[in-house]
């Protein structure tokens, strides 16, 4: 048994990529060597960095967890001084917005030890900016998110970028599920389906009409409404006009790659490119992760996996707004 608990030794190619029980083992290692290295008790130790992570218990941290422990106790050691005490520290006090665009209190925050990329949008972190770990879902299909940039933990409810809508989309019908957009994600698709008039006579639009849609989402807008949901078919029919908007100066091209992966995955979900067998992987959840993995053709979203719980606002069955705590 190690400070961080027992796991399989999984094959790694190099130390970015250490995984499974030796990822634990370097962490142990290094939590050890810090301990020494500062004359701290290890108990002690242990229980700093239980509070870095707000976990009950070191084994419960996953590799997400283990990498970031990892880097931060090696530079804990190298800068000496007592520098361990303040940056084995999560803080504590997270300013959310509130109502609507109101995401659940993160797991755990803290600057981050070196240059990264989001775990949900791919954006890229520098040294020293706050990241964060949602916490993880209660249920299947989904899985716990990696660390997160300051957007997707706080702020990509109440200032989302269109990438922001594409991704609630992708792990919806990732998970099988309708798209569930807040009133403020209701206006950046709306502004981006009525940007170009001609849209309505694309060849998308002429299949399957979206007039009705952009009703609800004008009310979404208007309403402040906390959820407007769209099923599945007009979530795809959606992307296939999306797909068809010429460029425009609203359009990042960070929104473009992401839109781009979004129609990739949706095609080969459709297709199989890969020729999962649906006997032993289903037709749902399952054998989408399973295409996603073995895709010829990786993209951000293959990369990161998922699917991912981007939650939902709750309300009463009056239709009060619950704040997530």
């Amino acid at each position: 048994m190690t400070l961080f608990g027992v796991e399989e030794v999984l094959p790694c190619g190099n130390e970015a990529e250490l995984a499974g029980g030796e990822l634990r083992e370097q962490a142990t290692k290094a939590a050890d060597s810090l301990a020494v290295a500062v004359g701290e008790d290890p108990q002690d130790l242990r229980r700093r960095l239980l509070k870095l992570l707000n976990l009950p218990r070191l084994s419960d941290a996953d590799d997400h967890d283990l990498r970031e422990v990892l880097r931060e106790l090696r530079v804990c050691e190298q800068e000496g001084n007592g520098a361990y005490r303040s940056r084995l520290k999560r803080v504590t006090q997270v300013d959310r917005p509130a109502g609507i665009a109101r995401l659940p209190r993160p797991r755990s925050v803290k600057p981050a030890s070196a240059a990264g990329s989001c775990g949900l949008c791919s954006d890229r972190y520098d040294v020293g900016e706050l990241i964060g770990r949602t916490p993880s879902p209660e249920e299947l299909p989904y899985i716990p998110m990696g660390w997160l940039c300051w957007h997707c933990l706080v702020q990509r409810r109440h200032q989302p970028r269109r990438r922001d809508v594409l991704l609630r989309v992708f792990h919806a019908l990732f998970a099988g599920d309708g798209v569930g957009l807040n009133g403020i994600e209701c206006g950046v698709l709306l502004a981006w389906l009525t940007e170009d008039p001609a849209l309505t006579n694309s060849k998308p639009w002429t299949a399957d009409p979206l007039d009705n849609t952009l009703v609800r989402l004008q009310a979404g807008v208007a309403d402040g409404k906390p959820t407007t949901w769209l099923s599945a078919q007009t979530a795809h029919t959606i992307v296939a006009v999306l797909q068809e908007a010429p460029a425009s100066s609203a359009t990042t091209g960070q929104d473009s790659e992401m839109l781009a992966a979004l129609v990739q995955h949706l095609a080969e979900w459709a297709t199989n490119p890969a020729d999962v067998q649906s006997s032993r992987y289903g037709t749902g959840w399952r054998f989408r992760q399973q295409v996603l993995a073995l895709t010829e053709h990786p993209t951000l979203l293959s990369q990161l996996g998922g699917p991912y719980f981007l939650y939902q606002c709750k309300t009463t069955q009056t239709g009060q707004l619950v704040e997530p705590s």
